[in-house]
């Protein structure tokens, strides 16, 4: 048709036949546009679970590289670097344990901060002064200065570990982070697997000055990077977020604080089992006779939580965020009882560790779905800080309680005290289950 032609034709006034013309093309278009629109939400939808994949890898490898050089690589260097500055061993680890309190003591801090500034940015900033710290550490010129980057190492690592990640799924998407939260996991849990092997062999070949002069590269050339683009990588999937939030208004007969001191006491309590029993491991095997196998048989740990982090995903989603927290409380009880009973069994000893590794590796989720599940994700970042902050300071003791009570009064009276704290832990949970029963009930 001619431009003239189409002038005419517009300047005319329309006629029956082009109404009709016009509303039988206007319905064939409105099917067309809505298959369309059909078609692009399918596409968005597999283009943003693609993203979401690439998202949580992004972050669990920037995890993996912040896990391994700051924290993971310090057992591996003391002896070299207690050695360089004339210093014993256990004056470099007792930094590390307090510098560890420090961290603990700035979660809440850390928390308020990702609740205000979002988790991503405030990941940004940690990865650059973890890698400056790092650096100075490199080039440390006396026992103090390195123990001062030491400190700011792990203060940073507040805003880096696996807590600051949940913070960041969470806010990019909660609701669907769960199976992010597993996958997260399963890729940090890879971290101490990668860094003492590859620490021990970086310092066959070089000083450890240039091993945090490499570690302290990876965090801005890696790590950072890998940060800056998940954050500018938001979900198209978050357009109801507000489905998340839990409708507590009608449970003011039950207390927020009950429930979160509970949640928080059985976190805590989990923690310190399970510190006590990586800090101590060896040495366990070793006062129960079990010989050469010590080392073989504490490896198992590792790959348990790996093997159930290739299901947590689903377990997750078809499980109730309580659920998956007793089951993980109920894992970790037998552990200790399998290890208490069973101790001079070559079986009882594996399937202590196998149950061991389940247990970690689901506590690790529940610790981002549950808080999530109970309070919704408002104010998430401050009440995942505040958890860390018992939890870590639990975990950071329970070593040396551990040895105290073991030295003090014998092995099996330390195992029993672990399994005490086990029953603690089931009970803590099993009390905030029963009281969100009632409010879930409610709910239509």
């Amino acid at each position: 048709m001619s431009q003239h032609d189409r002038k005419r034709l517009l300047s005319r006034p329309p006629s029956i036949a082009d109404k009709v013309s016009f509303e039988e093309n206007g319905s064939a278009t409105a099917g067309c546009d809505s298959r369309n629109i059909r078609s692009e939400l399918r596409r968005r939808l597999a283009t943003s679970c693609n993203d979401d994949h690439l998202v949580v890898a992004a972050l669990g490898g920037a995890e993996l590289v912040s896990y391994g050089t700051l924290y993971y690589c310090v057992a591996v260097v003391a002896n070299e670097v207690a050695r360089d500055f004339a210093v014993t061993d256990e004056w470099i680890f007792a930094c590390l344990s307090l510098a560890l309190f420090a961290s603990a003591m700035m979660s809440s801090i850390a928390g308020r901060l990702m609740d205000r500034y979002g988790a991503g940015r405030t990941m940004i900033v940690a990865s650059v002064v973890g890698a400056t710290c790092l650096g100075i550490a490199a080039i440390s010129w006396s026992a103090a200065v390195f123990a001062i980057a030491l400190f700011g190492t792990q203060i940073a690592s507040a805003f880096l570990f696996y807590e600051a990640g949940v913070v960041f799924l969470i806010q990019r998407d909660a609701i669907h982070a769960k199976r992010q939260l597993a996958m997260l996991t399963l890729i940090v849990g890879l971290s101490s697997t990668l860094f003492w092997p590859l620490t021990s062999f970086l310092l066959t070949l070089i000083s450890w000055r240039a091993v945090f002069g490499i570690y302290a590269g990876c965090n801005i050339l890696v790590a950072l990077p890998l940060v800056v683009w998940a954050l500018r990588r938001r979900s198209v999937r978050c357009d109801n977020q507000s489905d998340i939030q839990v409708t507590h208004d009608h449970s003011r007969a039950y207390s927020k604080a009950i429930e979160f001191v509970l949640m928080t006491i059985g976190f805590s309590l989990a923690a310190f089992i399970i510190s006590a029993f990586l800090g101590q491991m060896i040495q366990i095997f070793s006062s129960i006779d079990l010989g050469p196998n010590s080392a073989l048989i504490a490896a198992l740990f590792g790959p348990s939580q790996a093997l159930i982090g290739l299901f947590a995903g689903s377990l997750a989603e078809r499980i109730a965020a309580t659920h998956l927290a007793l089951v993980s409380c109920f894992l970790l009880s037998a552990a200790t009882v399998i290890i208490l009973l069973a101790s001079h069994s070559l079986a009882g000893i594996t399937a202590f560790v196998v149950l061991l590794g389940f247990s970690a590796a689901l506590n690790s989720i529940c610790r981002g779905t549950l808080p999530l599940a109970m309070f919704g994700q408002d104010g998430y970042g401050s009440r995942l800080g505040w958890i860390s902050l018992f939890r870590l300071s639990a975990a950071s003791f329970a070593p040396f309680c551990f040895s105290f009570v073991h030295n003090q009064y014998g092995i099996m009276v330390a195992l029993g005290f672990l399994a005490a704290c086990g029953v603690g832990c089931m009970i803590a949970f099993v009390g905030v289950s029963m009281r969100l029963r009632p409010v879930e009930g409610e709910r239509v």
